[in-house]
């Protein structure tokens, strides 16, 4: 072979590898591959936990009314009697050929969505270990730079202690563990929430009149409580860094008895 033609052989392949790239090749890592953000959706929100209408009369009254009506309803409700916890059932889509584990996971509960500059948003945030005995909460988690994906700053009006994950009152720590989703499949993740009851009466009490009315009437309310729930997922990457992906929002209501 001339000299010539040897150099523009080499040229050649040189622009055949510019061309292909090192994934195509077998040289590159998840960088060189089209990652996309896994699809999540809301498959079920399932009340686990809740107040009757008695103890939630109960206790509203012990709190604001005299004795007289109080004893239509009973002893008086404690503060824990009041917590509601629920269970948030997310499906996770992985249409990528490598796996993806999920990293942190953003929750955004509202009571009674329709009504406007309320104390009625709660919102908390989890990062996920692989030992979840001990798995330390990131404080600059779920955090986005993103303006299409939602962040904890967008939530910015939650009210505090209103939601809380049961995971970190290290009841339910399984939560915390990291759950990988396989290559071009799916999987289902369940995290338990709680709500704090002494505010949800709070919240009944200006967004639910009607009910607590008929408690200063010596009647049992029947409160039936509309929510709305959303939130974001990130996935870690290999040799990439994270990708993030909204979930929600899907209403519901839970009809307590």
């Amino acid at each position: 072979m001339s000299a010539v033609r040897y150099w523009s052989a080499i040229g050649l392949l040189g622009l055949l590898v510019a061309g292909l790239g090192c994934a195509a090749l077998g040289l590159g890592g998840a960088k060189a591959l089209p990652i996309e953000p896994p699809r999540v959706t809301i498959a079920g929100v399932r009340l686990s936990q809740a107040p009757s209408n008695k103890e939630i009369a109960s206790y509203y009254c012990a709190q604001h009314l005299g004795p007289v009506i109080c004893r239509a309803f009973g002893p008086v409700a404690s503060t824990s009697q009041l917590q509601f916890a629920f269970d948030v059932e997310l499906d996770f889509q992985n249409p990528n050929p490598v796996p993806l584990p999920i990293a942190q996971s953003l929750f955004a509960f509202t009571a009674f969505p329709e009504a406007k500059g309320a104390s009625n948003l709660g919102v908390v945030c989890l990062s996920f270990c692989e030992d979840p005995e001990h798995c330390e909460q990131d404080a600059n988690a779920c955090t986005s730079s993103d303006p299409e994906v939602r962040g904890i700053t967008d939530f910015a009006r939650a009210t505090g202690k209103f939601l809380y994950a049961l995971a970190l009152g290290e009841r339910r720590l399984s939560d915390l563990r990291v759950r990988t989703i396989p290559a071009n499949e799916r999987t289902r993740m369940v995290v338990r929430l709680g709500v704090d009851g002494v505010q949800m009466v709070d919240l009944g009490t200006k967004l639910a009149k009607g009910d607590f009315d008929r408690i200063k009437q010596g009647k049992l309310p029947r409160l039936a409580i509309p929510y709305q729930i959303e939130g974001t997922a990130w996935v870690n990457v290999e040799s990439f860094g994270r990708l993030a992906t909204n979930f929600g929002p899907a209403n519901g209501e839970w009809t307590l008895r």
